[in-house]
């Protein structure tokens, strides 16, 4: 039973992430969609006829732009997902985060549009923001994706880390639950191939042993350009969809290491799955 928590504020990039919502939420069985837009502040004197005028059809323009999405998203979800969809005003973290925990919502989805437009959508603009603060899996749809299931995954990760491979496992089980043909790309670092010795050993027979029933393959990527090595190999591979497991950095990683999930969420033409590691 699974919810999926799609923030919309009806530009072409936040209704193509919807489509795709729907479509990845029939391949999950999920149980319900929700189509969420967070409505702008209305700057007016409290109590004035203009503020409740303003404030009143802002939601009646949300609501009808929801209900038309509603009707354009209806025959393309599983006949067993309920659909629904609300407006609030708020900040859009803060609220997304509420919404998580008030339907128990297991995934949030976003688009994305390219560098050159990002700043003409609210949700274009706010997306890498609610990647850093979202309490559930995030899914970033480019507008460029194609609406398609998910049939080849490419997972960055490590080859010692074992929570790493156990969140894997975690976002991709139910989706290779109802279908078993999905194959699965593990992508690691190549200085990784040079250690693998003593604990290091047993760090990899536990990886391994984790993510077997997926049968996955191992790729080395360089360390170079990681970025371009993995947008690279998902063109040629034909991926549908990028899972990226997040590390948490403390201070100083925050502010000298380059942030790879930002940098492939802006230049990804596949949809990008992101969870955080605690």
């Amino acid at each position: 039973m699974k919810t999926l928590l799609v923030l919309t504020d009806f530009s072409d990039a936040a209704t193509h992430a919807a489509k795709y919502a729907t479509i990845f939420a029939k391949q999950l069985m999920a149980s319900r969609i929700i189509l969420f837009n967070k409505l702008s502040k209305i700057d007016a004197i409290p109590g004035t006829p203009l503020l409740v005028d303003s404030a009143y059809q802002s939601r009646e323009e949300a609501m009808r732009q929801l209900k038309r999405l509603f009707h354009e998203l209806k025959f393309l979800k599983h006949t067993h997902t309920e659909l629904s969809y609300l407006v609030k005003e708020g900040k859009l973290e803060e609220l997304t985060n509420e919404l998580i925990t008030k339907y128990q919502v297991d995934y949030v989805v976003m688009g994305l549009t390219g560098k050159s437009r990002l700043e003409q959508t609210l949700i274009g603009s706010n997306t890498i923001k609610i990647a850093k603060t979202v309490a559930k899996p995030l899914l970033i749809v480019p507008e460029s994706s194609k609406l398609i299931p998910v049939s080849k995954i490419a997972s960055i990760s490590s080859l010692f880390d074992l929570k790493q491979a156990q969140l894997i496992h975690h976002l991709l089980h139910p989706l290779r639950q109802h279908d078993t043909t999905i194959e699965l790309f593990v992508l690691h670092h190549e200085n990784e191939t040079h250690i693998q010795q003593g604990l290091h050993n047993h760090s990899l027979a536990a990886v391994k042993e984790q993510l077997a029933p997926y049968h996955p393959t191992y790729v080395t990527i360089g360390e170079i350009d990681i970025v371009r090595d993995v947008l690279d190999f998902c063109r040629d591979q034909q991926i549908s969809l990028i899972v990226h497991i997040e590390k948490k950095r403390n201070f100083f990683e925050s502010i000298f290491s380059t942030d790879i999930t930002e940098q492939i969420a802006y230049v990804s033409h596949v949809p990008v799955l992101l969870a955080k590691q605690g």
